[in-house]
């Protein structure tokens, strides 16, 4: 029956697609008929348009008078006659008319067809021809406009031609360009396409005959495939029963398997356990099947996973898993009936059952199995330490060493940092071995690995190489001083006394260090360069340091030197206040300075703030210079006071060190006083990275300062990482835009962005601004332009002494 229906559907669309297709067939010949017709009448057209225009061009061309002889060779004489003969010749299939709705000749008077062309080009000036069919003929008008040539017989009355004036009163005044008429060519429909449309007819009927036919045959071949289908069914039927008696017989094994199994099986369905063999009742220490069968499957598991995960959520993934990877296994803790946990390998595989989808669940108890494996990995670990690590100071030996070496190279070359590797050796520890014995040396070793502990950081790695050889790694190093710092403690550690077993003993180690990248970037290399400076420590007399490269040495040289000379530079006067004005750029007016010390030194001559206030930070004498700057500046400032000048205000640059310190309020106060200078005179300079390392700290302390009347500025505001929380509560009276970000403005876009947005920020917050750096007179413009009144920079003066800012700007 099925096949019938598939019959009758297919019989119907591929009557639908003969159908479809001799429609088809119909319309092309249609549309070759109207294509035909239409080329047709447009050629004609065409020539007869030619025809009139040459006539007239002649007449025209030739000065021709139109008398009563030459007036029947116009073309509108003419064209009218040819047309009349040649729709003659053609026994009037085709006929030919030139109309106007205003003629001189009530002959060439336009029809009610054609008056309604004429309306319609009227209507639509951008047609040039209409072709249509109403009943048995084919139309074709085309629009006739005046040109040229046409005004000598249709212009303006007194402007045409002398002969026309006096034999016509009609069909004057036309324009250029505007319709007068139009040509209409009718053709009656031709009998040759009645032959086209027999033949068409005629396919049609074959094509209906062959349908039919071809229907009819493939009916009779269905009817013999549903004979044989029959036929197939039966033999099917005989089969399904041979093979439904296997499948019980091969299901029936499965139960025997199912059941005698060495492992734990159970069949869930869903939430529900539906199905499990003797084996699992016994792991599990149930009494039968049917209690282990009663209870829900959440009761097999302790609430949580040893890896602290919720049971239940944890075996939703593993089935998961199961289900997409077509089984899965892991491992898994169980509960027995009496609250016992035991550990199990789990193997999860869907099947179908009976039908329906379940799941099948196999479980071995492998606690014992993996309490060997414990034991196993516990005894490899053991053995892996032992072979990388020092026997006696439980340090990282020599293969870990180097391991831990390529790692931080590695590290320092991804993060784009500084690795420093220090090679330590113990002066005339050999002595100590060859006098007291190798059991006290083995004490020092030990108490030399604990204070050089004490002085590294966690991430550092701290290794013995052998005998008295140590060397460390220090990986993500900052700064060059770091380094010295550290070989410096370590000196200092070394050389502490150590009592062993009543012996008072004094040591001391040679250190060579080598830097990644600026020595080398192979391990290898590094600890060779490390070694090689140690032995340089050496001959220098030991219980010092050498770095590899002899420039580094030299700069730790220099710094010594450097820090001795600044101390020696305070008690001998060595330093300068130097002094750059702020203007308000608007007026004009000075506003106030800022006091930028230099060092006059002896040998290197004059010397800027870079090249020793970083030292002076990390010495502590930074909290001096501080000092001497500001009782400097006070001083200087009330002798310009008394001379009558008004130089504004005065900014110091202040250290968090100095405004740290318990007695910098006091020593404030007591400089104020000695030199008699106001409170309302001074301006108090912190970076904004200072302020950020301890923010409430600093708020209590400037809020302090302010409360005295003292203005607080921000210096180089933007470069840190403020936060607005903090902002809005330090007691600031004026941000210092940082001169990074004016150097390139307006040219640089986001510069210029950084810029606005301090400005807003500065005026939402209601704070006076200042930018520094400002050297060119297009930045001072668009400082002024966004809001920014008072600068300072090389474009106003650089930073000048006392005497010769005087004599600029204040005399």
């Amino acid at each position: 029956m099925r096949k019938i229906q598939f019959f009758i559907i297919f019989a119907l669309l591929l009557f639908s697609v003969i159908a479809y297709k001799t429609y088809e067939q119909y319309k092309g010949i249609s549309q070759t008929q109207d294509l035909i017709i239409h080329n047709e009448s447009k050629v004609l057209a065409n020539f007869i348009t030619a025809f009139r225009q040459t006539y007239q061009d002649v007449f025209l061309r030739h000065h021709i008078a139109v008398t009563e002889k030459t007036l029947h060779l116009l073309p509108v004489k003419t064209t009218k006659e040819i047309s009349e003969r040649f729709s003659k010749s053609l026994e009037g299939e085709i006929t030919v008319r030139t109309v106007s709705d205003r003629p001189r000749n009530p002959e060439n008077m336009a029809n009610a067809f054609e008056m309604e062309m004429i309306d319609y080009f009227k209507s639509h000036p951008e047609s040039q021809e209409r072709f249509l069919q109403r009943g048995k003929n084919y139309y074709y008008t085309k629009p006739l406009y005046i040109k040229n040539s046409c005004l000598k017989c249709h212009g303006k009355r007194e402007e045409t031609i002398p002969s026309i004036r006096d034999k016509y009163d009609r069909a004057y005044d036309y324009e250029l360009g505007e319709l007068r008429g139009l040509m209409n060519i009718t053709i009656k429909e031709d009998t040759f396409f009645d032959v086209l449309y027999s033949d068409f007819r005629n396919t049609v009927i074959t094509t209906i005959v062959i349908y039919v036919i071809f229907l009819g045959m493939i009916y009779l071949l269905l009817q013999k495939m549903r004979e044989k289908e029959q036929r197939y069914t039966e033999h099917l039927e005989r089969e399904i029963k041979e093979k439904t008696a296997e499948i019980q017989k091969q299901r029936d094994t499965f139960v025997t398997l199912f059941e005698k199994a060495s492992y734990g099986i159970l069949i869930m369905k869903g939430n529900h356990i539906i199905e499990c063999n003797e084996k699992l009742v016994k792991m599990f220490g149930y009494i039968s099947k049917a209690e282990l069968l009663a209870i829900p499957p959440f009761m097999l598991s302790p609430e949580r996973q040893p890896d602290g995960i919720s049971s239940t959520k944890k075996i939703r993934e593993m089935v998961l898993l199961a289900k997409d990877r077509k089984g899965h296994q892991f491992e898994w803790q169980n509960v027995k009936a009496d609250g016992e946990r035991f550990l199990s390998e789990i193997i999860l595989t869907p099947i179908v059952l009976d039908g329906e989808e379940v799941m099948y669940v196999g479980i071995r108890d492998i606690s014992e199995k993996k309490k060997a494996q414990d034991a196993l990995i516990e005894q490899k670990n053991i053995l892996h330490y032992q072979a990388h690590h020092d026997a006696l100071t439980d340090l990282p030996n020599r293969i870990l060493f180097n391991d831990r070496l390529e790692h931080g190279i590695e590290r320092a070359k991804r993060n784009g940092k500084m690795l420093a590797l220090f090679f330590i050796d113990l002066d005339h520890f050999k002595k100590i071995n060859d006098t007291l014995g190798h059991h006290i040396g083995d004490k020092v070793l030990k108490i030399v690995t604990v204070r050089l502990k004490e002085e590294i950081r966690e991430e550092d790695t701290l290794a013995r190489l052998g005998g008295d050889e140590f060397t460390v790694i220090i990986e993500d190093v900052e700064s060059m001083q770091g380094v010295q710092k550290l070989a410096e403690k370590i000196q200092s550690v070394l050389t502490r006394p150590i009592s062993v077993e009543g012996h008072t003993l004094y040591i001391s180690g040679s250190i060579g260090i080598s830097i990644y990248p600026q020595d080398d970037v192979s391990s290898r290399n590094l600890v060779k360069y490390a070694d090689a400076a140690m032995y340089r420590a050496k001959e220098e007399g030991r219980n010092t340091y050498q770095f590899y490269s002899k420039e580094m040495t030299t700069q730790a040289f220099q710094r010594l030197v450097m820090e001795s000379n600044m101390r020696q530079a305070l008690e001998n006067r060595e330093f300068r206040l130097y002094y750059q004005p702020q203007f308000n750029a608007q007026n004009g007016v000075l506003i106030g300075v800022e006091a930028l010390i230099r060092w006059e030194h002896p040998e290197l001559g004059l010397l800027y703030p870079d090249r020793f206030i970083p030292l002076a930070e990390e010495s502590n004498l930074i909290v001096e210079i501080d000092r001497w700057v500001m009782q400097t500046a006070m001083e200087q400032f009330v002798t310009w006071h008394k001379k009558g000048y008004l130089p504004g205000f005065v900014g110091l640059n202040l250290a968090m060190r100095q405004l740290s310190s318990s007695d910098f309020l006091k020593h404030l106060e007591i400089c104020m006083s000695k030199t008699h200078f106001k409170a309302s005179w001074l301006e108090l300079e912190v970076t904004e990275s200072q302020v950020m390392k301890k923010p409430d700290e600093s708020i209590e302390k400037l809020q302090i300062l302010s409360n005295m009347g003292i203005a607080i500025a921000i210096d180089d505001f933007g470069t840190g990482y403020s936060s607005l929380a903090y902002l809005k509560r330090l007691p600031v009276s004026k941000l210092k835009i940082d001169r990074s970000f004016i150097r390139d403005i307006p040219q640089n876009k986001e510069d210029a962005a950084i810029v606005k947005a301090i400005i807003a920020l500065a005026n939402s917050l209601d704070i006076d601004m200042i930018a520094e750096g400002v050297e060119k007179e297009e930045q001072k413009y668009f400082l002024l332009q966004h809001g920014c009144r008072l600068m300072q920079g090389y474009y106003y003066c650089e930073p000048v002494p006392a005497d010769e800012l005087e004599k600029r700007f204040l005399m």
